[in-house]
């Protein structure tokens, strides 16, 4: 068994809890990063980092096959968003030749697609959960402020929007208020979705995330964070509803206080049943 493990590193604090519990394994992380999406301070945790440009896939390959590496974990968001943006791209030859076979730009073809690469070389690509563990939500109230009967309501009405928008592979997230869709996430990523939801003037809605019914966790595990509350906070939304243990709340103690300092409720909410408890 090979004493290495790989992390593809993007955005947030996530790539520092999956680096911190892999060392803590006694496991030397082989980091690859992103400048400007990926946190520096990744540094101080990994055994070595190299930073590349999006799309050099041949050399990430490389870089993990001449250190045994024959694991990799994929944490930390990079928004489909960079992928439109030819300054953040350097493809290689192979990855040149694996985007003309996609069928589609689809987040889960995409990634199924790297994936299939990776494995070409003996390398596969690991479920996040295991390594993020304790990230992940619980069920039921975790703010001080509990939910009223109509938000409840909403919240199963939102459950049922955001299974729908994720089995369509078009988001994860929906803003309702009164059993009405007011946002729905896309490209733009859940907090902006968010926001967009108070620029139409909207407030007091209820904010539901849910992994896709599809969703392949080695790749795209939903996750909330303080900023998701600095969004809902400007957007005057009042609930933020997520999946039970297939969420991640990255710097937990930070999110509920910010959301008890601005009377938010965040509860923890099964993929189907009751809501509540």
């Amino acid at each position: 068994m090979s004493s290495s493990i790989g992390l593809i590193a993007g955005m947030g604090v996530l790539p520092l809890h999956v680096a911190d519990e892999a060392s803590t394994r006694g496991l030397k992380v082989i980091a690859i990063a992103f400048p400007g999406l990926t946190d520096p301070s990744l540094e101080r945790i990994v055994g070595e980092t190299f930073w590349l440009k999006l799309g050099q896939l041949e050399k990430a390959i490389s870089i993990f096959k001449s250190h045994g590496v024959e694991k990799i974990v994929m944490a930390g968001k990079i928004e489909k968003s960079n992928l439109l943006k030819i300054w953040n791209l350097r493809p290689d030859g192979r990855a040149l030749r694996m985007i003309r076979s996609l069928k589609d730009w689809r987040d889960d073809t995409i990634l199924a697609a790297i994936a299939e690469e990776f494995r070409k070389d003996g390398i596969l690509i690991d479920e996040i959960t295991p390594w993020a563990g304790k990230l992940m939500a619980s069920s039921g109230v975790l703010t001080k402020r509990a939910p009223n009967d109509i938000q409840w309501k909403d919240i199963a009405f939102g459950r049922t929007m955001a299974r729908g928008i994720g089995a369509l592979d078009i988001g994860q997230t929906v803003v309702v208020k009164n059993a009405a869709v007011i946002a729905v996430e896309a490209i733009e990523g859940t907090d902006k979705a968010i926001r967009r939801a108070g620029e139409l003037g909207v407030s007091n809605t209820v904010v539901v995330k849910m992994a896709k019914p599809q969703q392949d966790m080695r790749f795209d595990v939903p996750g909330i964070g303080p900023s998701t509350i600095d969004s809902m906070i400007a957007a005057r939304a009042r609930v933020l509803a997520i999946e039970t243990g297939k969420t991640m709340i990255t710097d937990f103690s930070e999110t509920v206080r910010k959301a008890d300092g601005a009377k938010i409720s965040i509860v923890g909410i099964p993929v189907d049943g009751p809501v509540t408890e």
